[in-house]
């Protein structure tokens, strides 16, 4: 009898932990390994879960030398960076790391190349006949932002429940050991 009741007990702590999925990388603009053919100003990266706003990543060139990335923001199960100017022509490695909903830190990589065709050189004239572009009606993506999300509160009751069921799981195994003595 004694055994069962430890055993529920461990069960009951092992629970939860085992039920939470880890964050994976479901897609990515430009994908792994992908051959870009145009201009490429913003690399775009979906998780499966939503992450935490403490997730980034970082872009070297062929060299191993970092990249600017201008703006990075997260927004739900996205991680996107932006580029003021498109990237060169040339092979790239993202390296990303995230904190997935879970509280889990996942570090990954993968590569892209850029052979997009060079931008034709505007003679005065041309530039002057150039009519500016029209904005883009898209919305931007959020900055980081720390204040608390519905991800905090989550992660709250999620550690609320395992420490409720670790003092559980005290209190049974103590009185067992008194009760035997």
């Amino acid at each position: 009898m004694l055994k069962r009741i430890i055993l529920f007990a461990c069960l009951l702590v092992l629970l939860p932990t085992t039920a939470l999925a880890h964050t994976e990388l479901k897609s990515s603009t430009p994908s792994d390994k992908e051959t870009v053919t145009k201009p490429l100003t913003e690399i775009v990266l979906e998780f499966n879960t939503p992450i935490e706003n403490l997730s980034t990543f970082t872009l070297l060139d062929k060299k191993g030398q970092k990249v600017k990335v201008d703006h990075i923001a997260v927004e739900d199960k996205v991680l996107k960076g932006t580029f003021k100017k498109p990237l060169p022509n040339g092979e790239y490695t993202v390296n990303w790391k995230i904190v997935g909903e879970d509280g889990h830190i996942i570090e990954r990589s993968f590569t892209f190349t850029v052979n997009a065709p060079e931008e034709k050189k505007l003679t005065p004239t041309e530039t002057a006949e150039k009519t500016p572009a029209s904005k883009d009606n898209k919305q931007e993506m959020k900055p980081n932002k720390p204040e608390s999300t519905s991800n905090d509160k989550n992660n709250f009751m999620m550690y609320l429940f395992i420490g409720a069921s670790l003092v559980v799981l005290f209190i049974i195994t103590t009185l067992l050991l008194r009760r035997g003595k």
